[in-house]
């Protein structure tokens, strides 16, 4: 649980003082050489922290304004709510962060002899 935290701190960091949105793949990778235990603890870690500080990131945008943005983002792609845009966002990030999590555990894993 302390990984999920370490990731998802220098996630929000580095997101907040950079433009780049691939820091939920960054941050997994190299938390994943250093400390993951397994194949599952590395896709685990990125995946809680990244999921879980884009729904939040996507709420709060949702929340402080930008409903209107979300609404006609989820009306061009024809889904009808923006539910459904925070779900895929979030799956996206999930998906991203766990994987690349569990490609920096098997990483080490090669190096390693």
């Amino acid at each position: 649980m302390i990984g999920v935290l370490i990731c998802f701190l220098g996630i929000l960091i580095l997101q907040l003082a950079t433009p780049f949105w691939w820091w939920i793949m960054v941050v997994p990778f190299v938390f994943a050489i250093f400390r993951a235990q397994s194949g599952w603890d590395g896709f685990r870690t990125g995946m809680l922290s990244a999921g879980a500080l884009w729904l939040l990131a996507s709420l709060y945008y949702w929340l402080t304004g930008s409903g209107i943005i979300v609404s006609r983002v989820a009306d061009m792609m024809g889904v009808g709510s923006p539910v459904v845009v925070f779900l895929a966002t979030t799956l996206i990030a999930i998906l991203a962060a766990g994987f690349s999590g569990t490609t920096g555990y098997f990483l080490r894993g090669a190096f390693k002899k």
